[in-house]
């Protein structure tokens, strides 16, 4: 990634610049970047009706796909989400309008219900009941549209470099004058007028981007404000200067990684594998970057029901399930393995679907 802009408000010095972008992996510059761009184009020439999976994406990128393409599969996940979409309505009311009810007298169903994955058609207005946003659209009326009103934005420039890399399989941000785009521009701007000490880092796209695929682009805002300033979340101190919450994080996972699989933990450290060379993407973008879209949704699901021990237990279950093949791989192999580990989860979820399917 290139040096922030020297005026954009996230960026305090440049050791800071700096250490802010070694967080997630660095957009393609020169050549690659032309590549990149020219593949996206093709795919946008040569599938200009493709098909799209059930959220969103192109069924010829196999890194996002929620798979279903199998007939069977299809409609074995189509008759699993409308019954379990039924038992939701039947709790919390079309429009949620038992929510609160159903947090105090049912709180262990709505737990596991969670845990099971919220229904799509649902996803956005539970996500933000769940995390308070709602509510903070309700007591700042007009606060959005006001902020969008402002000439100058510092940081504006590199959002708009960022956002073409954001989702760009997704039917929604494909183009650069799609209505995705404009949205996720308008909440990332929105967000570095907000709150100018964080003000934008590249990691906030992809949640916001996540946020845009389930509810229109004011609620993503206020989504987006919780996630980051909400004590349960607290993910402001993951993209402030300093990024004080990545030290934090880091020591947790290690000390439980220790802890729960110490042969595993031991190995990486001999192979010199630091946490921080495969955590600090995961937990940056919160595995928004490059896992299976369906994948994401459902650790976000209990993730804005329950927390940080979400977070740390999906990354050690990814180790866990990863322990057999990274005690017997050297330093490069692992390093390997982490890089293509989300292609491996999107073939473990097309083979559960068609096992699931066929039972």
């Amino acid at each position: 990634m290139e040096p922030e802009d020297a005026e954009c408000s996230v960026v305090r010095d440049k050791s800071d610049a700096a250490d802010r972008e070694t967080l997630v992996p660095s957009p393609p510059d020169g050549e690659e970047a032309k590549t990149e761009e020219m593949e996206i184009k093709a795919l946008a020439v040569a599938f200009p009706m493709a098909p799209i999976d059930r959220y969103g994406f192109l069924v010829t990128d196999k890194r996002y796909n929620g798979g279903h393409t199998a007939t069977n599969t299809y409609k074995h996940a189509v008759w699993l989400e409308n019954r379990r979409t039924q038992k939701w309505v039947k709790m919390i009311g079309k429009q949620l309008e038992d929510w609160e009810v159903c947090q105090l007298r049912h709180a262990a169903t709505l737990k596991k219900r969670i845990r099971k994955g919220i229904p799509e058609a649902l996803r956005g207005r539970v996500w933000s009941h769940l995390a308070g946003s709602t509510q903070m659209l309700l007591n700042n009326p007009g606060a959005y549209h006001q902020l969008l009103q402002t000439a100058q934005v510092p940081c504006e420039e590199t959002i708009a470099r960022d956002i073409g890399r954001t989702f760009p399989r997704h039917s929604l941000f494909r183009d650069r004058s799609s209505l995705g785009q404009c949205a996720l521009m308008n909440v990332l701007k929105a967000y570095s007028l907000h709150d100018p000490e964080v003000g934008y880092c590249q990691g906030m796209g992809f949640l916001s981007a996540m946020f845009l695929c389930y509810m229109p682009e004011q609620q993503a805002f206020w989504l987006l404000v919780a996630c980051l300033n909400h004590k349960r979340y607290g993910l402001a101190d993951l993209y402030r200067p300093r990024m004080p919450k990545v030290p934090e994080v880091t020591f947790v996972f290690q000390a439980l990684l220790k802890q729960l699989m110490p042969q595993l933990s031991a190995h990486l450290e001999n192979e010199g594998l630091h946490p921080t060379m495969y955590l600090t993407q995961w937990f940056l973008t919160l595995f928004t970057y490059n896992f299976p879209f369906e994948f994401v949704t459902r650790v976000w699901d209990s993730f804005l029901h329950e927390g940080w021990k979400v977070i740390y237990r999906v990354a050690l279950a990814l180790l866990k399930i990863s322990q057999k093949t990274l005690l017997s791989s050297k330093f490069e192999a692992i390093m390997e393995y982490f890089r293509d580990l989300p292609n491996k989860i999107a073939h473990f979820l097309e083979e559960y679907q068609s096992s699931s399917a066929a039972s």
